[in-house]
């Protein structure tokens, strides 16, 4: 009997033991590649492209930022303008976009790397015609709070795609959830009345404000990845992230790839003052 209980306890040393091994794994790192995050408006004002790179999954720095590029906007006729860079990785135009003309951007590194964006359309977009709070009771599915609805038409003819934007503040709701975003496939040509947009419920005293703008397919595809992969994600049986495949190609000798989005849109927008 002795012997048993110092072979378990040698035995349960031994397990211990090996609990406390550090195993150092090698990860690689993968390449590094370039990110385009930028919007061009039919609204007067200051419209950025930000730059930055990939970084390896276990930097916990601030994402690397991509300086002093040259960033060329171009229309189907040619050079608009050359980009300014305010800030360092933030490239600005005041630039104000107009409906019907077709828009890319060309993006050469300071190393030497050329990459542009895919033709974007500017697309025409229905104004909101109206706004509306109401005051909400918590339920199962719902907090307490006040929730903006809209209303607008939708113009005949399949084919055209929605992003909303918004903003409490003047700060921008900009968590995975506030991604809020459609296509006319079930609503072509119909008025659409207290669509509900709101993602997260508003107190008294808040000011809002909602743009609508036209988004086109590609967009709406790639904020279709984007939601998979920062909303619908969170079990064993989800499948691993991906890079989102974006509308930014390498020109010339690069043969990196880059990641990101250049769009295009026109823009209708709405206040409300919750009271």
């Amino acid at each position: 009997m002795n012997f048993k209980i110092s072979f378990l306890t040698f035995l349960s040393f031994l397990f211990l033991s090996s609990c406390q091994d550090v195993i150092d794994l090698e990860v690689p790192d993968g390449d590094i590649q370039l990110v385009v995050d930028g919007w061009l408006t039919d609204q007067v004002g200051e419209k950025q492209v930000l730059l930055t790179t990939t970084a390896n999954y276990f930097n916990n720095s601030e994402t690397p930022i991509v300086e002093n590029a040259i960033v060329v906007l171009f229309d189907e006729n040619g050079v608009i303008d050359t980009l300014s860079e305010p800030n360092p990785g933030v490239y600005t135009t005041e630039y104000i976009g107009q409906i019907g003309k077709i828009y890319h951007i060309y993006i050469r590194t300071v190393s030497g790397e050329e990459y542009e964006s895919n033709p974007e359309t500017l697309r025409y977009v229905s104004p909101i015609d109206a706004i509306q709070a109401e005051f909400r009771e918590e339920t199962t599915f719902e907090d307490e709070g006040y929730y903006v609805t809209i209303d607008t038409e939708e113009p005949s003819g399949i084919g055209d795609h929605y992003r909303w934007k918004q903003y409490v503040g003047g700060e921008l709701l900009n968590e995975p959830g506030d991604l809020l975003f459609a296509s006319d496939e079930f609503v072509d040509g119909n008025s659409i009345i207290d669509f509900d947009v709101t993602t997260t419920p508003l107190e008294f005293g808040d000011t809002y404000r909602i743009e609508q703008l036209s988004i086109s397919k590609a967009a709406y595809n790639f904020f279709t990845q984007l939601q998979t992969q920062t909303e619908f994600v969170g079990s064993l049986f989800d499948s691993p992230p991906a890079a989102l495949q974006g509308n930014i190609i390498p020109v010339g000798q690069t043969d990196k790839k880059a990641l990101g989005f250049f769009g295009v849109s026109a823009v209708s927008s709405k206040e409300k003052f919750i009271e």
